[in-house]
């Protein structure tokens, strides 16, 4: 921690400035490099960014809070959290591949749970018997499936999907509204210790910071952005988890939705979503089905064999594909080549079964 105490006291203090999202946060460092050269910047140079001005480029230069980036590098120094920046190879891909991803986030646990394939589970926090059966079931058999399960830590469909997939002898990611070292809701303080030993916690908030009703649209995007899709297992007209949903669709994840009464009030937001084409299910096959990550090992050995036929840029496309899904301009800038060129290699390899594309101009490997 020692090492790297200047350089994450630049990432929090920028961190502080009012009126810097995920978005301008990002912007700043494509511009400057670094979040101490952008503090560090003129005013005239900041005026000069798009979407930046005189106000807020004084903004900048006047509101970063280093003291409260100090207190909070004191506060991580003394716990079990890391903090994971986004030019981190630590920091998750399909994250990191979302129109605003945080530019940093607190961990505590095992961060490497996301490197396998990751399902959102969101749902209802007054959940009624049949959404309890339905999301105990479909968390149990997608961490047996190898899967990591996503959700919020909340009360509920999130807690109960949590608690399944440890039971199950699977991985779960729990993503927070609040400062990881604030535990919330408060009769989790138990479990919680059992999650971070059998997955991971992470927030985008500071330390001690308290839970509020506008952080969780927030760290729904989050939830949707690490995942390859999201599950809707039982929820309201109004509920949150349809926001998770909604984020899932603008980052060209998955949708799925578990069907329930029409005359309860609390399946009214899940069959909506099947009335707008996300992908009815019923038992885990259904996205396995969708997704097509999990086959046996002869196929998989298959496959593999087929793939050895591949050459040149061919080959160089499929090596660096996986099971996470990787947006069409990364391709390109790791691969070196041009969209045109990867556009033509993407459609033959798809053509010839080595590889999937997912909605979002997002590719996988067809294992």
């Amino acid at each position: 921690m020692s090492d790297r105490h200047d350089e994450f006291l630049h990432w929090l203090t920028l961190g502080t400035v009012p009126k810097i999202g995920p978005v301008r946060y990002r912007q700043l460092l494509k511009a400057f490099g670094s979040p101490e050269k952008a503090l560090r910047a003129d005013r005239s140079e900041l005026e000069q960014l798009p979407d930046i001005g005189p106000k807020l480029a004084r903004i900048i230069k006047d509101k970063a809070d280093y003291k409260k980036a100090e207190e909070q590098l004191n506060l991580l120094t003394n716990s079990s959290f890391s903090l994971i920046t986004i030019d981190s190879d630590a920091y998750p891909e399909p994250l990191k591949n979302i129109y605003d991803p945080p530019p940093f986030f607190f961990c505590d646990g095992d961060l490497s749970c996301l490197l396998s394939p990751a399902i959102a589970m969101v749902g209802s926090r007054s959940l009624s018997v049949y959404g309890r059966m339905m999301a105990e079931k479909l968390a149990r058999d997608l961490a047996l499936a190898g899967f990591t399960v996503v959700s919020g830590f909340a009360r509920g469909i999130d807690t109960i999907c949590h608690r399944t997939a440890i039971e199950a002898g699977g991985k779960t990611a729990a993503v927070f509204g609040c400062g990881l070292d604030v535990i919330y809701p408060p009769e989790n303080k138990g479990f919680y210790r059992n999650l971070v030993l059998n997955g991971c916690a992470i927030s985008e908030f500071f330390l001690h910071e308290k839970p509020d009703p506008k952080y969780f649209p927030r760290r729904n995007r989050i939830i949707s952005g690490l995942s390859l899709g999201v599950l809707v297992i039982e929820a309201g007209r109004k509920s949150g988890a349809l926001l998770t949903a909604m984020h899932a669709l603008e980052q060209g994840r998955e949708v799925f939705a578990v069907p329930g009464n029409i005359n309860s009030k609390s399946s009214t937001g899940t069959n909506s979503l099947i009335k707008q084409g996300a992908k009815l299910v019923t038992c885990v096959e259904d996205i396995l089905e969708e997704l097509k990550f999990l086959v046996s090992p002869r196929k998989a050995a298959l496959s593999d064999e087929r793939a050895k036929t591949l050459s040149g840029d061919y080959r160089k496309i499929y090596d660096i594909l996986g099971n996470q899904p990787i947006q069409i301009d990364k391709l390109a800038r790791t691969a070196g080549l041009s969209i045109s060129e990867i556009m033509e290699i993407l459609l033959e390899l798809e053509l010839n079964g080595h590889i999937r594309q997912l909605s979002g101009k997002m590719f996988v490997k067809q294992i």
